[in-house]
Order: C-alpha cells, then structure tokens, then sequence
C-alpha cells in the first residue's frame, strides 16, 4: 500500500514509535553497534620460491582486523546484568566475511555480571590476544610487530566457559575452561587457561597460562606470555615474551587449528619433548610528540630451543598520527632476519592470504606499509 496519505505516514510513525519504545516494568537494556575498518599500502621483498619477489598489495587489516559487532547488556535487577558480544570479521578490500563457513568468527557470548565479577559462555578472546597489545608499541600487529610474527598466541576459542573476577588493588584474574566435549573425559580436547593482569601507578604487567589437549589426553599443547609496559610520561617502554611448544615455522605446526581453537594433530606436528620450546622476546617503546603523533621502535628474537636452531630476528620502526579520536594514519618499516632453516613473515593484525610474501627457508625480509584505520 503507498504511503502517499498524510494520514497513513502519521500512522507508521506512531506505530514504529511505539515498538521502539521501552515497555513500562521492564529491565532497562542497551545495545551497541561498533566496528574498526582498517586498510593499506603494503610492499614486501623477499626471496621466496627460489628468486626474489616483490609485492605490492592494498591489504587489509594490518593495525587492527576490520570488524562490525553488536554488544549489549540489560539490568536485571539487584547489581546483576545480562551482558552480551557478537563480533564478526571481514575484509575491507572486498567485503568478504574472514571466516566463509561461521558468522560472528571472531566472538559470540553470552554472560552474567555483579559484585562476584562476569560469567560468560561462547566463543571468546583469550586472555593472550587480548592482552599481548598492551605489550608492544606496535599494538602486536602490522608488519613491525616482531612480537606477533613470531609469537604466535592462541588467539580465541569455542565453547568457552569463562569466570573475570571484579578488581581489587588494580587487579583482576580470568579462568578458562572450554568443553572438550569427548565421552567419558572432560580433560581430552580441553582447553584451560588463566590469567593476570595489574595496574600500579604508571606500571602494567600480565601474565596469561595456556594448556589445551588432544582428543585422548595424551599431547598437550602449552604457552606462557608475560609482559607490560611502563608510561615514562611521554610515551611508554614495553615488554613482552612468549613461550610455547607450538609455533609456526619450519619444524613445527601450529596444532591449535584456528579459529576453533581446539587441538588437530593433522595441521602439524606438536615438539612438547624437552628443548624443544619456541621463545620469544620482545623489546618496544614510543614517545608522543603531541596528543596527536607518535614514533615507536622495536626489536623482537624468537629462539628455538632445539639443535636446530631455527631463530630469527626483526627491526622494526612506527609512525601514528591521529587525525582524530577514531582515525589514525600509521606507517611502519620493518626488517625480519631468518636463521637456518627458518621461515617466519611479516603479518599483521589478521592480513588475507595472498597478501604477504612468505620467505624460503633462512631468507630475509623487509616490509613498508602505509594505513588507516577508523573506529565506529
């Protein structure tokens, strides 16, 4: 039926008003749209396939990964909330979904929050991604982040039940457990992790545990990450290591097979024997010329533990300039040596397949990228 009657359009109006409306007695509720859209200019050089290549791409993702989500909690009465997040990710350059065969890839809970702290059941972030940002100028993304190229976090997991406990003395701990979902063990297929974080005075310092299992509860797949950073008033010092027994390079897989989170012995090999441990340090800091523009350096060292001595190393630099408080312009350079036998690159927040080069085996790389990110 048009609405070409004054009448008519007066009338939807009061009806969509209505639905919009709060019911009188009912809790009150709130819904957030939010999102981060984030695209550059990259260029890598490296040998791969036997020669040297270059590559020129406008990528996506490189800062932080472009997302859209919607989170919301409602007042259920007596200090308790209902709190919720669902959060999908996608790339910029051709408005595909990250993920093809799930929606909201990147989290999707549901909790409860009060004085005791926040339950929450779903697919969630791990205290590590969530936190190892707070450990490197270079937001652990971007080509520079030597601390992400080479660390290699878990960074989310299904079936996640999760407990945050309420802060005391600026600090607060999380506990993980995600189901298994095997008969007869709630051990096999597992995957368990806590977590510490702490704010005192200008220092901040985090310390996560990671242990997932296979199917029988027979290999388990372990990481530790601890770090911080220090605000020296015009800019801030950081710190971050990572240790694990699963990394990806050329003598182990990486058995968490993401975005499930879970243990799969197909993807790689997983080297828990003694030495044969993947470390890596990480050393960062900026300083603020203004509100508005900053400059950051780092250098990051990952060493491998076993004979083969697959290390490597990365130089990196940052510039950010804030066009306001949801835009920033970002530009980075960066260097990444390979030792032996060693295959690590440069990535990025969440960079698409076939936007980065991946170097032969021992080969180096340098990287440049120019990006803007903005927030909603």
């Amino acid at each position: 039926m048009p609405l070409n009657h004054p009448k008519k359009v007066l009338f939807l109006i009061v009806v969509l008003c209505g639905i919009a409306a709060p019911f009188p007695g009912y809790a009150q509720s709130s819904v957030t749209l939010y999102g981060i859209l984030d695209t550059f200019v990259g260029y890598q050089s490296a040998q791969s396939g036997g020669s040297h290549k270059s590559l020129t791409v406008l990528g996506n993702n490189g800062e932080l990964t472009s997302r859209w989500g919607i989170k919301g909690a409602e007042d259920i009465g007596n200090g308790y909330k209902v709190t919720f997040d669902l959060e999908n990710g996608f790339d910029p350059g051709t408005g595909n979904v990250q993920n093809a065969y799930r929606f909201f890839d990147r989290q999707a809970w549901v909790g409860v929050t009060g004085a005791f702290g926040e339950l929450r059941f779903g697919r969630q972030n791990t205290p590590m991604f969530a936190w190892s940002g707070n450990m490197d100028a270079f937001s652990a993304a971007t080509y520079g982040s030597g601390y992400n190229n080479f660390a290699n976090w878990l960074a989310r997991v299904d079936n996640d039940l999760a407990y945050i406990s309420p802060k005391f003395f600026g600090t607060n701990i999380e506990a993980h457990y995600s189901v298994g979902g095997k008969p007869g063990t709630l051990a096999g297929n597992a995957v368990y992790q806590f977590g510490m974080q702490s704010v005192q005075g200008p220092a901040y310092i985090a310390l996560a545990y990671l242990n997932a299992a296979n199917q029988t509860n027979t290999v388990r797949v372990q990481e530790i990450m601890a770090g911080g950073n220090v605000d020296y008033g015009r800019g801030k010092v950081y710190l971050g290591y990572f240790r694990a027994n699963d990394v990806i390079s050329a003598t182990t897989g990486n058995a968490l097979s993401n975005p499930a989170g879970k243990y799969d012995p197909s993807v790689g090999p997983v080297g828990n024997m003694p030495g044969q441990w993947h470390s890596t340090y990480s050393l960062s800091a900026d300083y603020r010329f203004s509100p508005f523009f900053s400059a950051g350096l780092g250098y990051a060292f990952i060493k491998d533990s076993s004979a083969l001595g697959n290390n490597a190393q990365q130089f990196s630099g940052i510039v950010n300039y804030d066009l306001s408080k949801a835009t920033r312009l970002y530009g980075v350079v960066s260097r990444l040596n390979n030792s032996h036998g060693a295959q690590y690159k440069m990535a990025g927040a969440s960079i698409t397949t076939g936007s980065f080069l991946t170097p032969d085996k021992g080969a180096n790389e340098t990287g440049v990228q120019v990006g803007i990110r903005h927030l909603f």
